[in-house]
């Protein structure tokens, strides 16, 4: 509705995981480093936690995208709100897998299997299980756990990514046995002022304008309404692109962004 107006070839402030919207601040660089390396040097199991809306998703989605298919399986699943033996059945799906009917040491014959076999074809496979904070039930955490026997005399078969929000690191602490499993771990934190402003601006970049029509006061201002919360940046910047558009403005300044939060 407004892009042309702002000369925008797309909407920029959408909350979508696009990989081409996404800002790499340092703290994003360092956890897509060391998952990454989790991947790459067949660590076993890591671990990103974040505030809701910090962009652990989009991450995760711009590290996969990199990933050489030829070299990569990967499940990606979301909303894991399991029972016992439904943690194989999901995996095998996304997996691309046929589902056997079959019970909970039959299907992790199969799923040993599939790894062998892309194991022996020279993949990774990636497991990653995005807000696992939704398992409640400990004994579920437990089959995840038990995903990482699934191991030659000396390396894993799969890489399992748990991905979540704070509390899931809590939760994961209070269990040793998977803790200990976990060898790469990391917390997003919201972004602070400068990062707030380089994201606006990155993102009206990648949605095609090279002038940033927002002035440093309305940023500083989304920032502190936000919280830095990239999310939360997002649903203000693409409202404030609104109202200057009804309104007519050169500029998007802190009275804009009052008008719009």
């Amino acid at each position: 509705m407004y892009t042309e107006y702002w000369q925008l070839t797309k909407k920029p402030f959408e909350n979508t995981p696009d990989p081409d919207f996404f800002y790499l601040s340092p703290e994003h660089e360092e956890a897509h480093l060391r998952m990454l390396y989790a991947l790459k040097e067949n660590k076993g199991a890591a671990l990103l936690t974040g505030e809701y809306g910090s962009g652990k998703t989009m991450l995760i989605r711009v590290l996969v995208q990199e990933l050489e298919e030829e070299k990569n399986e990967v499940a990606f699943i979301n909303y894991p709100r399991w029972k016992p033996t439904e943690v194989y059945k999901d995996v095998l799906y996304e997996l691309g897998e046929d589902i056997p009917d079959e019970s909970g040491s039959g299907l992790m014959r199969t799923l040993s299997e599939v790894l062998y076999r892309n194991f022996t074809n020279g993949k990774n496979t990636l497991i990653i299980v995005d807000e696992a904070q939704l398992i409640r039930d400990e004994l579920i955490l437990e089959e995840v756990r038990l995903l990482l026997n699934f191991q030659l005399n000396d390396r894993f078969l799969l890489t399992l990514f748990l991905v979540g929000q704070p509390e899931l690191r809590e939760r994961v602490m209070a269990i040793p046995q998977l803790e200990q499993r976990l060898s790469v771990k990391f917390h997003l934190h919201t972004l602070d002022q400068e990062n707030t402003h380089k994201y606006i601006s990155y993102r009206l970049k990648a949605a095609g304008r090279e002038e940033n029509m927002f002035t440093e006061e309305a940023m500083d201002l989304i920032h502190f309404s936000s919280h830095g919360t990239p999310r939360i940046i997002n649903n203000i910047c693409d409202m404030c692109l609104l109202v200057g558009f009804g309104k007519r403005v050169d500029e998007i300044n802190s009275s804009i962004v009052k008008s719009a939060r």
